[in-house]
């Protein structure tokens, strides 16, 4: 793990503290030269912002503004057991790039507006494998422009990467690259820490459920140039906060207990408090997913989706599924009486289409492709509808 020794003040836009203040960004890298390359990048990203404070050298942060996330700790579990700069992660990009991009730079923030919005402004300059981590946004965002809640506890972070693939069409496998990412990393956190396995799940496009409730969504920009996807991947994950619905921690909980025997069981049941457990480190389940998140985009560069079909269609919800298909414009009164006065088109969960959607096939065995932009899939009634245009 190395750091510069300097601290830079940087920018106004994308994430900065506006009128209460700078806001202080910890940068921890994982190798001597990409310590040396974001210095370079925030120098750069200094002479239009200076809402920003950027610290390379931690004993320049002020201690009220020091985050609760380990950024050095988090570094050294991603870089210390792959080969730091030299190795792991699934081999190199097309580019010849080697060992782990994302995460080569790691930048943490007690309290940021947004951590996607910093990516969007400043990525260019911070470079492929840059990701900001905060513990509390002002700003966060959600799919469709909701807004994210962002208590504490919960691990928010956005990651640039540069994705080498062959067509735009391909977009669509993005968010399920992504979610895979998620389940798989959040696993491999509770493996390498001897916890209880926790049955995480997909709920297609873009969330991510365990117990039948959502512990975790995924906003995800991108933009195409140069045979290159520029790839923002945002992520809310709730670990150790317990609202707004549940979280890791919880689950945890709940799970040892259930293991414990039938009269733990039960006083759980009953309402009686599980047993506390050490709140689950946020740093290693940030460094899981990323290692994940690195070698599912290799494999998808490399070979598509297809190698990883199988393990995305094992975490996600909809195997089977029969849902009721509304083909009607929202917008057409005419054309919603006249569907509600039919029998719905009963559809059953195929998989996905070879163009990245979900495809339904109804009794006759026509199919259909439902894209998650032209559609919103409704867990509790089993409902698939068209949305409002935008």
């Amino acid at each position: 793990m190395a750091t510069a020794a300097a601290a830079v003040a940087a920018g106004a836009g994308g994430g900065g503290g506006g009128e209460e203040g700078p806001t202080h960004v910890l940068v921890v890298c994982g190798t001597p030269e990409d310590s040396q390359r974001i210095a370079a990048a925030v120098k750069e990203i200094a002479a239009s912002s200076p809402g920003l404070m950027f610290h390379t050298d931690a004993a320049s942060l002020p201690p009220a503004a020091w985050p609760a996330f380990d950024a050095a700790a988090c570094t050294a579990r991603l870089h210390g057991s792959s080969g730091g700069g030299d190795g792991g992660g699934g081999g190199g990009g097309a580019d010849g790039r080697h060992g782990r991009t994302i995460g080569r730079a790691l930048l943490v923030a007690g309290v940021m507006s947004s951590t996607q919005e910093l990516l969007r402004a400043h990525g260019s300059a911070l470079g492929d494998g840059a990701v900001v981590v905060a513990d509390r946004q002002t700003s966060g965002k959600g799919r469709g422009g909701n807004q994210w809640t962002s208590p504490l506890g919960c691990l928010m972070f956005s990651a640039l990467r540069r994705l080498r693939v062959q067509s735009p069409a391909q977009a669509p496998f993005i968010n399920y690259l992504v979610c895979l990412a998620v389940t798989r990393g959040v696993r491999a956190a509770l493996q390498s820490l001897a916890l209880p396995a926790l049955d995480v799940r997909i709920k297609w496009p873009n969330d991510i459920y365990a117990s039948g409730v959502k512990i975790a969504g995924a906003l995800i920009h991108t933009t195409w140039q140069g045979n290159c996807f520029n790839v923002i991947t945002g992520i809310g994950l709730n670990v150790n906060n317990r609202q707004p619905t549940t979280c890791l921690d919880e689950l945890l909980e709940k799970a040892a207990a259930a293991a414990a025997g039938p009269a733990a069981a039960a006083g759980a049941a009953a309402g009686a408090a599980a047993a506390p457990l050490a709140p689950l480190p946020r740093e290693v389940v940030l460094a899981e997913i990323l290692k994940a998140m690195e070698d599912v985009f290799n494999t998808f560069e490399r070979d598509g989706f297809a190698p990883l079909e199988p393990e995305y269609l094992a975490a996600w919800l909809h195997s089977g599924q029969v849902l009721d298909f509304d083909d009607s414009d929202p917008t057409q009164a005419q054309a919603q009486a006249q569907a509600q006065a039919q029998a719905p088109v009963r559809l059953a969960v195929r998989g996905l289409s070879p163009a990245g959607f979900l495809l339904g096939v109804d009794e006759a065995g026509q199919r259909y492709e439902l894209t998650p932009d032209g559609n919103s899939l409704d867990m509790m009634r089993g409902l698939l509808r068209r949305k409002l245009p935008a």
